[in-house]
């Protein structure tokens, strides 16, 4: 998307871009937890009017990674251990169900692609692009379960998801190569064509960084 010298997104720029924009900085840390974002400043510094800011942040609030208070704006909700336990385990009940659906349907191609991306994940040491790489391997292991209804829930789980992971990778060294390996298990699974295996190996996966991000959270509180 072009933007101007000073920064400032073109006067085209929707609600969707700017949601975009917000979210990216959100998942970065660029605002504090209980800070707010003040639709006004937002307007003024992208260059658009409050309308596609107040768009953009009602679709943030649906993803969970804002809360609009009446009169006072929207506010970057505190990490919390409840919500964590919440995310994982509906993430334990989704995402079986759609590994299930997908094995028997997956394709050379994807098997390459699931490759490419845990070699990508393994060799980085940028914490964003690891991040990004693991919603990758886990939205690109479904992709041929044909389920867009289960896989919008997911994308709003592990939306939810991505301040917890990018928060954990940054506390814990190990976390990295541990969840790489894992995800090469269950790739390991998949090429092999064990349903219950994969599944096995799948839910191990979820329930690990479900206790390491708790543990790391807990850390912070």
């Amino acid at each position: 998307m072009a933007t101007a010298a000073s920064g400032k997104l073109e006067r085209s720029t929707t609600a969707v871009e700017v949601a975009r924009v917000l979210k990216q900085r959100i998942l970065a840390g660029h605002y504090a937890e209980d800070q707010f974002i003040r639709q006004e400043l937002i307007a003024q510094e992208l260059g658009v009017s409050r309308i596609p800011v107040r768009e953009a942040l009602a679709q943030l609030e649906a993803e969970g990674l804002v809360v609009r208070e009446k009169y006072r704006g929207a506010v970057v909700p505190k990490l919390s251990v409840t919500e964590i336990e919440e995310i994982y385990a509906l993430r334990l009940m989704i995402e079986p169900y759609l590994l299930r659906a997908a094995i028997a349907n997956i394709q050379p191609d994807q098997i390459a692609h699931l490759s490419e991306i845990v070699r990508r994940s393994r060799e980085t040491g940028d914490m964003t692009l690891w991040a990004g790489l693991n919603v990758e391997f886990h939205r690109t292991l479904y992709e041929a379960a044909g389920k867009p209804l289960a896989m919008q829930v997911l994308d709003n789980l592990l939306s939810r998801a991505d301040r917890y992971l990018k928060m954990q990778r940054f506390l814990s060294a190990e976390t990295q190569e541990e969840s790489d390996a894992e995800h090469q298990r269950i790739l390991d699974c998949v090429i092999a064509g064990d349903a219950d295996a994969a599944v096995d190996a799948l839910c191990a996966h979820i329930r690990w960084n479900a206790t390491d991000v708790t543990r790391m959270i807990g850390f912070t509180a």
